[in-house]
């Protein structure tokens, strides 16, 4: 194969339409908080960055200490039930399988807590799709995309991968990507739009986990 040797993936939104279970605990966060509820219509915005800034973007004048009690709330439903209400996009497990059996390592690079990242794995029986599961270091740390996706990097060359490409879906992936100087495909199957990855500088955008397979092996 003449593409990349390995792949760091995004997982909410990327691997995993998460949106039930992540919507569901934020509610219940806007809920126990007494603010009022965002529409419908709003609540991707909250896929993809980390809560320290989507929460004040969607709540102008909070402090931080309302925000951290926000982060808590949505943390103590979600490690209970939200977690796993979640469904692997179509083509992904396949993909993934693919992956596995011609020798192309995995590595997820995703902004929640890496607790959660190997409980989800662990609990859902996907551990053994991925080498190299990369999340924020603690319940408290809000890293940047970026030094995940550097973490990530780093472990995947400590097994001989050189050519890693990132799979995202908002415009931290892409933006964590270039940070490392890491190619980026963008999926169209989750929670960004064409022109966001166009305007951020997607090395690549496709419709579904074909496209995205072709582009991995280089075909």
């Amino acid at each position: 194969m003449t593409g990349f040797d390995s792949v760091i993936f995004d997982f909410d939104g990327t691997v995993a339409d998460t949106g039930e279970g992540v919507f569901e605990c934020i509610r219940y966060a806007i809920d126990k908080e007494g603010l009022p509820q965002p529409p419908d219509s709003y609540m991707k915005k909250f896929v993809g960055p980390p809560f320290k800034r989507s929460f004040p973007e969607c709540f102008p004048g909070i402090d931080d200490a309302c925000v951290d009690r926000l982060i808590a709330f949505y943390r103590e439903k979600y490690s209970v039930s939200g977690i796993y209400k979640f469904r692997l996009y179509d083509g992904m497990e396949e993909l993934l399988t693919f992956l596995k059996e011609n020798g192309i390592k995995t590595g997820i690079a995703s902004s929640k807590p890496e607790i959660f990242i190997n409980q989800l794995l662990d609990k859902c029986g996907l551990r053994k799709y991925f080498d190299v599961p990369v999340g924020a270091k603690s319940e408290d740390a809000h890293p940047d995309k970026a030094e995940i996706v550097a973490e990530a990097k780093e472990r995947l060359a400590k097994l001989g991968c050189t050519k890693p490409l990132m799979v995202g879906d908002r415009k931290f992936d892409i933006l964590g990507a270039k940070a490392e100087n890491v190619p980026c495909a963008a999926v169209l199957f989750g929670y960004g739009s064409r022109e966001e990855f166009e305007e951020f500088g997607a090395d690549y955008i496709v419709a579904d986990c074909e496209e995205l397979k072709k582009i991995i092996v280089g075909a």
